[in-house]
């Protein structure tokens, strides 16, 4: 029994007449008498008959035609529903992100995907890089924006976007040099990332290539709750540049310019390597190539500042 079939025999119950379904169909009326005759084949019944002039439906078709209009309205709309969801007008992206960057980073990608696309849902996740780094790894999650990681590297995952991230050390403390090499800054607080983050493995390799021990006097799993420490004038840190930009610009927080190369890091946006990728993730993807939110502002002032 094939959906066509039972299509034309409820087109035929609405038109009363072969010539007509097949009008209303856009097919031959012979086409249509070969698909009532094959369904009456294999149902083992009459569908219908003539009295002079009239067709009538028989009692075996009226009592199909309630499931075939089921089945029918149920074929409709899951094809809808498939063209929706490919046209981007359903669907569910689930990201995860560390706190620092659902917080400053993805409502910039959100906000013009919301504009393109606002029936997909999205969902986000925040966690540390191994716990992310795992929901991906099991289908929990479809995109993942992280700190570049070892994940980053492993083959079961694709960079989809990347960017350079340039960590500057601030501070709102008057004390505190305004140009100096790290070793001077020993002896002032040192507001860190919490321990066993990504970002505190990531800053203690670049301060041990200077042989720069902080003096860490507090730890913290995101950059707003270090930024707000420093506001109040206590202590030195080094953030992503991308965090304290206004604060800079606006002077709740000043620059340290150091005298070493600046450490640069990056950012990427992985998903699984293998596997389908569905529309709305991959539409994601496609506007997080595509935006550029972080100002390549301190590779070209260093040389200015040595």
């Amino acid at each position: 029994m094939e959906l066509r079939e039972l299509r034309t025999l409820i087109t035929l119950e609405e038109a009363g007449s072969l010539s007509k379904t097949a009008g209303r169909l856009h097919l031959s009326a012979p086409a249509v008498h070969k698909q009532l005759k094959t369904l009456e084949s294999e149902l083992e019944v009459c569908l219908y008959e003539r009295k002079g002039r009239s067709l009538y439906l028989t009692q075996a078709a009226e009592m199909l035609l309630p499931f075939a209009r089921s089945l029918v309205a149920q074929h409709d709309l899951a094809m809808s529903t498939i063209e929706e969801w490919r046209g981007l007008k359903r669907g569910l992206v689930r990201i995860g992100a560390g706190p620092n960057m659902s917080s400053y980073i993805l409502p910039n990608i959100l906000g013009q995907f919301r504009e393109l696309f606002g029936s997909v849902d999205v969902s986000v996740e925040t966690g540390s890089s191994a716990t992310l780094t795992q929901e991906l790894r099991d289908g929990g999650i479809d995109l993942a924006l992280l700190v570049t990681a070892p994940a980053s590297e492993d083959p079961l995952f694709r960079i989809e976007a990347s960017w350079d991230v340039e960590y500057v050390l601030v501070t709102n403390m008057p004390c505190v040099p305004r140009k100096c090499s790290l070793r001077d800054l020993g002896k002032f607080p040192f507001v860190h990332y919490r321990r066993s983050s990504r970002t505190e493995a990531l800053l203690d390799h670049y301060f041990a290539q200077f042989r720069f021990q902080p003096f860490v006097t507090m730890t913290f799993d995101n950059g707003e709750a270090i930024m707000a420490i420093l506001r109040d004038g206590y202590g030195i840190a080094m953030l992503p540049y991308w965090i304290v930009d206004d604060d800079l610009r606006t002077r709740r927080l000043r620059l340290i310019r150091q005298r070493e190369q600046p450490l640069i890091s990056r950012m990427d946006l992985l998903t699984r390597a293998e596997g389908y990728t569905p529309p709305a993730v991959a539409a994601f993807a496609k506007l997080a190539r595509e935006f550029h939110f972080i100002k390549p502002r301190l590779r070209s002032q260093q040389a200015r500042r040595s």
